[in-house]
């Protein structure tokens, strides 16, 4: 099967349907707000958070955090990171989580401690060399 001109350039210059942005929620007295992704750093590292739901909308996959829930955070940091998880991934002990070239051009694969399911992936913006924050909540409550 051929494709004309115009159905091939359209199809390439489409967005990618296999990745989106996750959606993430707060909950409050039974009140959901949505909120952007980046905000829940702040509130994943604090001590009092409140409820959090991250969704992934392409593959149906949802977290919840409960404020009693215990969070893992892992950095992965170097000249180039790159991240082989996602949000609402499922992670056992010993599962990549993604690669690290350091600054003397060395590929390291860095691991999870925990099993768990993966929150957020965040990737500090102004941080050089690059670093990712890899939240993981430690045993069950995710959806697949």
């Amino acid at each position: 099967m051929s494709l004309s001109p115009e159905e091939g350039r359209k199809s390439f210059l489409d967005p990618p349907t296999s990745y989106s942005q996750p959606k993430c929620y707060t909950k409050t007295n039974d009140v959901v707000k949505s909120v952007q992704c980046h905000e829940l750093v702040n509130v994943l590292l604090s001590q009092q958070r409140p409820d959090i739901s991250v969704c992934d909308e392409v593959t149906g996959k949802c977290v919840e955090v409960s404020s009693s829930d215990e969070l893992v955070v892992t950095e992965l940091s170097g000249s180039e990171v790159f991240v082989s998880v996602k949000e609402g991934d499922r992670v056992k002990r010993g599962d990549k989580l993604g690669y690290v070239i350091t600054g003397k051009r060395e590929v390291r694969s860095l691991r999870s401690d925990v099993e768990g399911f993966v929150v957020l992936v965040y990737e500090v913006p102004t941080s050089r060399p690059s670093k990712i924050l890899v939240f993981i909540k430690k045993g069950g409550g995710g959806s697949e």
